[in-house]
């Protein structure tokens, strides 16, 4: 059985690496996730309740971004027994617009079993969507 940490780390390498069919390998079959924004500018945003759609949800925010322009710096990472915050800085370039963003972000897991039970985002979603805004 893998460590909150362990799995966090696990994580963040799959999310580095581009790995989409390795991140739904992370997440338990019932899974808490909320990714907030507005689904008709953001298609990834919403909740997610099963780790089959974690794969996707990964392809298609990769797609909405600039390869080669996207910039996440990791900055501080607490885990505390099932539970891990993450608190990064995203710098994106939104594939539709040509614009820039910027949002710092906390990333909350949680982890049972090895296995990835929730994740909730938490980040500007104005600027996100300011990004997108046709």
């Amino acid at each position: 059985m893998n460590t909150t940490a362990e799995t966090t780390t696990a994580f963040l390498q799959r999310l580095g690496a581009q790995d989409a069919e390795g991140l739904g390998e992370l997440f338990a079959d019932e899974i808490d996730w909320f990714v907030p924004g507005n689904p008709d500018l953001t298609p990834w945003a919403g909740k997610r309740t099963r780790n089959s759609e974690v794969p996707e949800y990964f392809r298609s925010l990769w797609a909405a971004v600039e390869p080669g322009k996207s910039v996440v710096s990791v900055e501080t990472i607490i885990v505390d027994g099932e539970n891990a915050v993450i608190f990064a800085v995203f710098d994106h370039v939104a594939v539709p617009t040509g614009r820039p963003f910027h949002t710092d972000v906390a990333l909350r897991l949680t982890v049972a079993d090895g296995k990835i039970t929730r994740m909730h985002l938490f980040e500007d979603t104005a600027a996100t969507a300011a990004a997108y805004a046709a």
